[in-house]
């Protein structure tokens, strides 16, 4: 009986493929398929997997969906067939529809958009935070055991060179505002592809986490600077290639410690660790510091990339920073790993440092706004309680005492707040509806979101920008 059934639910489907664009809603359809799904006979009938992943690639582009629709339709078909071809057919239709998505060849609701990515995420052991809200549409949280797997994140896998573009590119931002006009925009569209960007960033840093093994490939592979020679030119393009570098690092960074503040950075704890970048590559991010530092005063002020630069190269050093001791939870303070990690963190600065009170001596504007990007670095790394500031204060503070800089009043006193900023004792006590969410650092999470946020309005206002200027 239920052969002769499913043999007409693919002609019906069939069928239904040329009336979609009539119909007003087509999550009956869904539904329809995963209770097919749950039928054992249905593996014998492959054919009606074509029409099912045309249906569900139409509600993904027009319709806003439920995630816990979506999550468990891919997961039933996983399950249901045996040959890789058949069970990932859905998974591959959706890594198809965000990847587009993402290369803007098509659009889908941003709601839509952003359950694709979390689904992603969720395979790999990922998740967006819990606090992003989507219009007409429930938590994107996970509502999964671990245990159930879609086979998605290994499909997206094939995908890295896209997502490697997608992140580079610092006019999506822009086509994410402009593309989502006029569908369903459920978040502020100024929000949204910060949101994204991010996101991804964290997928990235899961796969090339789980690629690298002891030799670090994934990294070696995907981010081949980070692995070469010191950078000795100066050249206006090599000024470029180093921003672009450090953009990218940036966002990646910011998507590994995502990751780490949601579930935290301890093996008891979460599926897996987010470090995708080696602590070794510390002396080559610093060299790419350098070359902004030392060209920015003396490179051409005509691209808007360029005027950006330092707004960029300080988000990195504070990321890095960050990164490097969230890495530290792990390792009691008398451990050689944890030395090691100091060590290289003191380094970094050791040799970041001389190059930034360099640039203030070139000229008072410049001494300004170098010591304000400073300022704002020091608040933030303070506000995460980093545990490294109070040990450089006294070597950063010529940087902010600087000969030919009078700090206006309102700075002073942030600065002396900075001096006086109390030791962290107690770590902040997570609220009750925090801990239903797994969330691991919310403190450090509001701190990223709010970074987030003005990477994505610099990317934003670059980009509109750039028509003005000749890069």
């Amino acid at each position: 009986m239920w052969g002769t059934v499913l043999q007409q639910v693919e002609i019906l489907y069939r069928k239904l493929l040329f009336l979609l664009n009539t119909m007003d809603d087509i999550i009956p359809l869904l539904k329809i398929m995963s209770s097919l799904f749950k039928i054992p006979l249905i593996s014998q009938f492959k054919g009606i997997l074509e029409p099912f992943s045309k249906v569900l690639s139409y509600a993904i582009q027009t319709q806003t969906m439920n995630y816990g629709c979506l999550i468990e339709i891919c997961y039933l078909c996983y399950k249901a067939f045996t040959k890789e071809r058949d069970k990932l057919i859905l998974s591959r239709m959706v890594v198809f529809e965000l990847v587009q998505a993402l290369k803007f060849k098509t659009t889908i609701p941003d709601a839509n958009l952003l359950m694709l990515i979390n689904l992603i995420l969720q395979d790999i052991g990922g998740s967006i935070p819990s606090n992003v809200v989507i219009k007409d549409c429930s938590s994107i949280t996970l509502e999964y055991g671990s245990g159930v797997t879609t086979g998605i994140s290994e499909c997206m896998k094939l995908n890295l060179g896209d997502i490697l573009e997608f992140l580079t590119d610092f006019h999506a931002i822009s086509k994410i505002k402009s593309y989502c006009k006029g569908i369903n925009v459920g978040l502020n569209d100024d929000t949204l592809g910060g949101i994204i960007k991010c996101s991804i960033a964290q997928y990235l840093a899961l796969e090339i986490t789980k690629g690298n093994g002891r030799d670090n490939r994934a990294v070696t592979r995907y981010f081949p600077w980070l692995c070469s020679t010191s950078i000795t030119q100066q050249s206006p393009r090599e000024f470029i290639e180093c921003i672009g570098h450090i953009r990218l690092l940036s966002w990646l960074l910011l998507g590994s410690l995502t990751h780490t503040a949601l579930q935290g950075n301890n093996n008891n704890n979460c599926q897996i660790q987010s470090q995708p970048i080696p602590q070794e590559a510390s002396c080559q991010i610093a060299d790419h510091i350098q070359v902004i530092m030392a060209g920015f005063a003396e490179q051409p002020k005509a691209s808007i990339l360029h005027m950006s630069s330092l707004f960029h190269t300080f988000i990195l050093c504070q990321l890095w920073t960050i990164y490097l001791e969230q890495g530290l939870s792990s390792n009691i303070p008398i451990t050689e790993a944890y030395n090691v990690t100091m060590n290289i963190l003191f380094d970094f600065w050791g040799k970041v440092t001389p190059c930034i009170l360099q640039l203030i001596q070139q000229s008072k504007m410049l001494c300004e706004i170098v010591s304000l990007h400073f300022l704002s670095m020091l608040e933030a790394l303070l506000e995460c309680q980093s545990t490294f500031v109070g040990k450089l204060l006294p070597l950063w503070t010529p940087v902010l005492c600087s000969n030919q800089l009078q700090l206006p009043g309102h700075l002073q006193v942030r600065l002396q707040n900075c001096r006086n900023f109390p030791p962290t004792i107690i770590q902040e006590a997570i609220p009750e509806k925090l801990k239903v969410a797994n969330l691991h650092n919310p403190m450090l999470l509001r701190w990223l979101q709010r970074l987030q946020f003005k990477m994505g309005q610099i990317e934003l206002q670059s980009s509109t920008a750039t028509q003005f200027y000749s890069l």
